[in-house]
C-alpha cells in the first residue's frame, strides 16, 4: 500500500546515494503528514523552511525534494495511498464492529471524515491483515470523538463492540487451557460483561432502525460470547447483578464464599435470592464453569 514512486530526474539522481532506510522513512512520512505533503510542492518553501517546519536533516530534506521533483506520479501515490487507508477503516469496522460500523450510517454521520481524523491521530498506520487490532484503535477513537456523542446511546454500543473486540484478541493471543475441577468458579475468557448507561435493545431488535434515534437511558448489561476463534460472537442481555457476579470474578477463581464476599466488598448485595439462576446462565453462556449451587 505504500510503494514508493520512482525517482528519475535529476534531483532523484542525486538521492540515490543516500541510506535506502532513510529514504524510506521519508517516504512513509510524506504519506503520513499531510502538511509536509503540501510543504513539498509549494515553491515559497525553501530548504531552510522545510527543515526547520518539519524537523528534516539536510538529507532527509534532499529525499523529500527528489520526490518532489516528479509531482504528479508522487501525488497520485499519496493520494491513493490515503484513500486507500480512508476505504480501511471503513471495512475494518463493517467486518470487526458491524454494530458500530451500522449505527453510525444510521445516524448520517460521516464515516470518511471521522476515518480521516482517526488516521490523522493514529499517524496513518497500516496493520496489514490485522483487521481485528487495527479495528479496536478505531473503536478507541470513535468512543472518544465529538461525533460520537449523538444519537443517545451511541458510544455505548461502541463500548460493546470494543469489549468483542477485545474479546477475540484475548481469544487469539492465549491459549485455552482445561479449568481445573476444584470446587470453585473460574472465568472461561471466552465471554466479556459490559453494563451501559442506555438500553440497547430498541438497536439489537431491529437493526434497520441503529442509530436512528435515541435510546432510552437506562442503565443495562450485555454478554459478548464466543465458544472459540472460529464462532461468530453472540450477543445477549444480562441482568446487571449478573455483570456484577463476572466482574467480581474476573479477579481470579473462587468459591461461593469467597465470590460474597468479593461482591459485598464492591459495594454489592452479598447475596440475592436470585445468584444462584444467574450463575446458572453464565455458565449456560460459556462465561463460567464451577458448581452452580
Amino acid at each position: 500500500m505504500s510503494m514508493t514512486p520512482t525517482m528519475t530526474t535529476d534531483p532523484q539522481s542525486a538521492a540515490m546515494a543516500l541510506p535506502a532506510q532513510m529514504v524510506y522513512g521519508v517516504w512513509r512520512r510524506i504519506l503520513r503528514e499531510a502538511p509536509l505533503a503540501e510543504a513539498m510542492f509549494d515553491d515559497a518553501v525553501d530548504d531552510a523552511a522545510l527543515e526547520r517546519r518539519f524537523a528534516l536533516s539536510a538529507p532527509e530534506c534532499a529525499a523529500v525534494r527528489a520526490y518532489a521533483a516528479t509531482p504528479k506520479p508522487t501525488r497520485m501515490f499519496i493520494l491513493n495511498y490515503r484513500f486507500r487507508m480512508v476505504g480501511s477503516v471503513q471495512n475494518a469496522l463493517e467486518s470487526a464492529a458491524p454494530l458500530t460500523y451500522r449505527a453510525i450510517k444510521g445516524a448520517g454521520l460521516d464515516l470518511k471524515a471521522l476515518a480521516t481524523e482517526f488516521l490523522d491521530s493514529d499517524g496513518w498506520r497500516d496493520d496489514g491483515p490485522f483487521v481485528v487490532g487495527y479495528c479496536a484503535r478505531v473503536l478507541d477513537f470513535l468512543a472518544e470523538a465529538p461525533a460520537t456523542a449523538h444519537p443517545a446511546g451511541l458510544r455505548d454500543l461502541i463500548a460493546l463492540d470494543r469489549a468483542t473486540a477485545g474479546l477475540i484478541r484475548s481469544l487469539a493471543d492465549r491459549p485455552q487451557a482445561a479449568t481445573p475441577d476444584d470446587g470453585r468458579l473460574h472465568v472461561t475468557g471466552r465471554a466479556v460483561a459490559v453494563e451501559t448507561a442506555h438500553d440497547l435493545s430498541p438497536w439489537l431488535r431491529s437493526t434497520a432502525r441503529i442509530g436512528q434515534d435515541d435510546l432510552p437511558a437506562k442503565p443495562s448489561a450485555y454478554l459478548s460470547s464466543m465458544s472459540d476463534l472460529a464462532a461468530s460472537p453472540k450477543l445477549s442481555g444480562l441482568p446487571l447483578r449478573a455483570a456484577r457476579i463476572l466482574a467480581a470474578l474476573n479477579a481470579g477463581a473462587v468459591d461461593r464464599q469467597g465470590l460474597r464476599q468479593r461482591l459485598a466488598d464492591a459495594g454489592e448485595l452479598a447475596e440475592t435470592p436470585q445468584d444462584t439462576a444467574l450463575i446458572a446462565r453464565l455458565a449456560e453462556r460459556g462465561a463460567i464453569v464451577g458448581p452452580l449451587a
